[in-house]
């Protein structure tokens, strides 16, 4: 807003941070707060640019829900701190800072209007995000209707980011899963097309990994993987959004390994590292493709991969993206590429 914020508005950015120093601050409140003229005159002219954000945090109010009487309150509350000022420097303090008034009276219109356009932004995306909602249930969860969830996907984003946008302009604090059921039933509906996808997924790779443990039981006995992990459950970690996945057994992993044809070399050995648990280790070689290693360790009926890498660079996974990438060949090596 430039230097005509320098008066009124300059001085409630000063008070924001006085308030927060002394410890009076608080909370946005439904109450109006009108520094007193000690705090205005311990601001004096330090600051410039407040915006509207401040100004609401320092009132106690979003802009919109000011009234034309608070306003005024402000005023007369500058009004009064000039007429009982001790000397001519503070009363020019005052009656500067009261110029800035219809400044702040100006950015309460624009709030206010932006509060309107998103309040009516939110009812015209309504009944799309419900529509929306209802096809995603409707949907069956085959690879034909993947492209129609997509399209639902960045529908939905392009809507979230247009409203957010008006929300932040309009100083409303609620976020848009906290205030609007349309946008949380479809975030809702998406993530439940998504967990049948994996559903589906794990299944047919379920599926898959019985008939391949039939067709190389001969090479899986070779392999003469620890009894008491070989039903132990294989831990994604991180894999979906930062959360853990239960996968495959260990049994069922090396199978669909065993009968992938990417795959010409599968080793397994037991590794007890000096002061550390046993680690389960494998290398898969992989023609056109680096070879692969992977370092599992049984905690109780579960199987965490600690340590992986490529064509010999094994070490242990302590990076998020060192984890992405363990993840992703730990797949890729179990299911063919099409």
């Amino acid at each position: 807003m430039g230097l005509a914020l320098d008066g009124i508005w300059s001085t409630l950015r000063c008070v924001a941070v006085l308030l927060a120093l002394s410890g009076v601050a608080e909370a946005a409140t439904a109450e109006l707060h009108i520094p007193t003229c000690a705090q205005f005159l311990d601001i004096g002219q330090k600051w410039v640019g407040l915006d509207e954000a401040v100004a609401a945090e320092v009132l106690g109010l979003p802009l919109y829900e000011l009234s034309d009487a608070d306003i005024d309150r402000i005023d007369k509350g500058l009004r009064d701190c000039a007429h009982d000022a001790e000397n001519g420097d503070e009363k020019a303090t005052f009656e500067e800072d009261r110029k800035q008034v219809p400044v702040l009276r100006a950015a309460r219109n624009r709030v206010r209007r932006a509060f309107a356009d998103f309040t009516s932004a939110k009812q015209n995306s309504q009944r799309k995000l419900e529509e929306i909602a209802a096809k995603l249930d409707a949907l069956p969860a085959s690879p034909a209707s993947r492209d129609a969830v997509e399209d639902a996907q960045a529908t939905v984003s392009a809507i979230f980011f247009e409203l957010n946008q008006k929300r932040v302009r309009a100083q409303v604090k609620e976020t848009l899963a906290q205030d609007f059921p349309a946008y949380s039933e479809v975030m809702a509906a998406l993530a439940r097309k998504r967990r049948a996808y994996i559903l589906q997924e794990q299944n047919q790779l379920e599926t898959n990994a019985a008939e391949a443990l039939e067709q190389h039981r001969a090479e899986f006995e070779r392999l003469s993987l620890p009894t008491e992990a070989q039903d132990a459950t294989i831990i994604l970690q991180e894999i979906d959004a930062g959360k853990d996945v239960r996968w495959l057994t260990l049994r069922q992993w090396a199978a669909l390994v065993l009968s992938n044809r990417e795959n010409t070399s599968v080793k397994a050995e037991q590794q007890r590292p000096a002061g550390d648990l046993p680690i389960l280790a494998f290398e898969i070689v992989r023609p056109g493709y680096s070879t692969a290693e992977f370092g599992f360790r049984l905690q109780g009926q579960d199987l965490l991969l600690v340590e992986s890498g490529t064509d010999g660079h094994f070490a242990p996974i302590d990076t998020s993206n060192k984890r992405q990438e363990a993840n992703s060949l730990l797949l890729a090596v179990a299911v063919a590429e099409r």
